[in-house]
């Protein structure tokens, strides 16, 4: 009798189920991603599905049938755009499979003005990202100043300085950014600060009391909070390269990296994430470099011994201890220039120089110190090139500019992904300079369409190479910034920037 009672149990329980809707049974929820490029996630309430490749998709947890589902971008490709269509119904009787999923590249919003209440006449733009906030500073007639990007729009110039010029900037994804700058007087004394996570620190004092700067300081910030600070300074006998290191908190005594007795120019510096640093100088036309490592300098290394006319070494240190330079060597006569690179082993603590690792003028490096990928930009045949280093080897060069349009300097970003954001100036179809940018994603370029696909303002020129004008890029999380010094068509230059967004 008991055995009969619990088959009845059984049976009852069965259709008191089915009344309830299990008659239909679960189904499954998906439909089609086009257009992807990196990784997304989807979610339809508390279940989510993380999709890396075009095609069919299914959420993992299956749905009664009468539910109701709504799918959502829970996260987005960092440099895409995506949307969904028929994402949101009841499920009715069978698996929802139209659920369509479109990726799209970012784009760039169009150029906009930074310093609509101020006269004109800005020069030396510089661009960051501080966590995700973008930042330009530049200079303008005696003062520095700078403007950031809120969800209100950019903000008006702050005056940094009222009496400053020659402002270096540099920002991390962790929130930190730093801003130095040349303050005028007698003597000439390099000024900086901190921002972090909304707020900026009290400005102080880096270079020597006493002590005269000159020219243009260089800047390097880690994603550890590590910044250091190159400079020429005046030791009262000679012109010294020098460095300063801060930790997130405090700005250490300048050191002198360059020997007394002679004359050092155009510095150039790096830093890793364990707060290691590389900096380089040249004494006439000879190029030096020295390593800090374990707290300590280590003498200074020649890495090329001169004759010929060399441009400004470039740096890059990465958090495996290997070092890179780069200049440039200009041959007497109508002869080709020539690019040297010089690398540093930490196993075998020796530098090599490779003269003529390519041909062409006027290299820049930028890289990820965590990976230890980089890029390698230079100008060659009226055009830029580009190599990247990655997977302990050099890729073929690409020419990213369109030809024949004579462009000037890099200024490019990289992250920890490899991907890189580079900008230059170059001629129009009008022959009028503007601003341009390619991209790599997921290690693949994309590059200005023609001449016209430019980023500045149309029939305006951006200032030439000659008056500092060369436009400046920053990489954020999933978003890049360029931004440049532009005429207003009335022959006043005002800072102006552009976002991929």
């Amino acid at each position: 009798m008991k055995r009969l009672r619990y088959l009845l149990l059984g049976f009852g329980a069965a259709v008191l189920l089915a009344a309830c809707g299990g008659a239909g049974g679960t189904h499954t929820l998906g439909g089609t991603v086009s257009g992807l490029r990196g990784t997304l996630v989807l979610e339809n309430g508390s279940s989510a599905v993380t999709v890396t490749e075009n095609g069919p998709f299914a959420f993992p947890k299956k749905l009664p049938d009468g539910s109701y589902y709504r799918v959502r971008v829970k996260t987005p490709p960092r440099f895409e755009r995506c949307s969904v269509t028929n994402g949101e119904g009841v499920v009715n009787g069978t698996d929802v499979s139209d659920v369509a999923v479109a990726c799209t590249d970012k784009d760039w919003m169009g150029p906009m003005e930074l310093e609509p209440t101020l006269a004109g006449g800005a020069s030396r733009v510089r661009a960051a990202f501080a966590g995700d906030v973008p930042m330009v500073a530049w200079g303008e007639g005696s003062s520095v100043y700078l403007s950031t990007l809120t969800f209100g729009g950019w903000s008006l110039p702050a005056q940094i300085s009222g009496s400053g010029s020659y402002p270096a900037l540099a920002g991390n994804l962790e929130g930190r950014a730093v801003l130095a700058w040349v303050e005028h007087g007698s003597p000439r004394r390099l000024f900086a600060l901190s921002w972090y996570r909304g707020a900026w620190s009290p400005k102080e004092v880096v270079s020597t009391v006493g002590n005269t700067v000159r020219g243009e300081p260089q800047l390097a910030l880690s994603t550890s909070d590590r910044a250091a600070l190159a400079w020429i300074e005046d030791d009262g006998a000679n012109d010294r390269a020098t460095v300063a290191l801060y930790d997130g908190h405090h700005w250490t005594s300048p050191h002198y990296v360059s020997p007394s007795g002679v004359d050092a120019g155009d510095p150039a510096v790096a830093v890793n994430n364990s707060g290691d640093v590389l900096a380089a100088w040249k004494q006439g036309s000879r190029v030096y470099a020295a390593l800090r490592t374990g707290g300590v300098w280590g003498a200074p290394s020649e890495l090329y011994t001169g004759g010929l006319n060399t441009s400004t070494p470039q740096a890059f240190l990465d958090d495996a201890g290997r070092a890179y330079v780069a200049w440039d060597i200009q041959p007497p006569g109508p002869g080709n220039p020539e690019i040297a690179l010089a690398s540093y082993s930490p196993q075998s603590r020796m530098w090599t120089s490779h003269l003529g690792f390519e041909y062409g003028w006027r290299p820049v490096l930028t890289g990820d110190a965590a990976s230890g990928r980089l890029a390698f930009f230079w100008l060659k045949d009226g055009a830029l090139w580009v190599r990247v280093y990655e997977d302990d080897d050099w890729q073929d060069s690409e020419a990213l500019s369109p030809a024949g349009s004579n462009p000037g300097p890099a200024s490019a970003a990289m992250d920890a992904s490899g991907n890189v954001v580079v900008t230059w100036q170059q001629e129009d179809g009008d022959g009028v300079r503007q601003a341009y940018a390619a991209f790599r994603q997921y290690g693949d370029w994309i590059k200005p369409a023609g001449r016209d696909d430019f980023l500045s303002f149309a029939g305006r020129d951006v200032r030439s190479p000659g008056l500092f004008g060369n436009p400046a890029a920053a990489l954020g999380e999933g978003r890049a910034l360029v931004a440049w010094s532009q005429d207003d068509g009335s022959g006043s230059d005002h800072s102006s920037a552009n976002l991929y967004w």
